[in-house]
């Protein structure tokens, strides 16, 4: 199966087979030294202002730092990816300086494995909306970066306490 994996996640995303379909991609996320364990840096808890416009503001954004090689993986930016940032465009994307850990309720640890679950956009209609629609800005192979909905989940490693953090729809 050649499976729809967003480009920023190709080389970090493992595909669980047993949950992935054609609407639904599941997996984890192992850094590229082989450590499935992360500490999460994310701007959650951001406050909608209604007296500013969407593009004034941040979205949504997860930052993975591999615990054994301590390499940065962008997980989620939502200002540019899914449906909304890649062909909406609304929102802005947040510094790295504005995110802060995650940390588990329960221990108080800050290091998790990621797991996700993306759905697919269609990519028939994808074309047609968006390639046909706007051929100098997109093409058929975008689909994949136009996801249209996100679900982040972790688990601590030190009290394996699992966490379904953030669904998140994107179109």
């Amino acid at each position: 199966m050649n499976d729809p994996i967003p480009t920023h996640l190709k080389t970090i995303f493992r595909v669980n087979e047993h949950e992935t379909n054609a609407t639904n991609l599941s997996g984890s996320i192992v850094c590229d030294c082989g450590c499935e364990y992360f500490t999460i840096l994310h701007n959650e808890n951001r406050q909608y202002d209604p007296s500013m416009s969407y593009s004034e503001q941040d979205g949504l954004k997860v930052v993975a730092i591999c615990n054994n090689c301590r390499k940065k993986h962008l997980i989620f930016d939502e200002a540019t990816q899914g449906y909304n940032g890649l062909v909406c465009g609304d929102l802005k994307t947040a510094l790295d300086s504005d995110l802060t850990d995650y940390i588990c309720h329960k221990c108080g640890s800050t290091i998790f494995s990621i797991s996700l679950n993306i759905e697919i956009e269609d990519k028939e209609q994808f074309i047609e909306e968006c390639v046909n629609e706007y051929p100098d800005k997109f093409s058929p192979d975008d689909y994949v970066d136009a996801f249209d909905w996100i679900a982040i989940n972790v688990c601590c490693k030190k009290c394996s306490k699992e966490v379904e953090w953030i669904s998140l729809e994107l179109s």
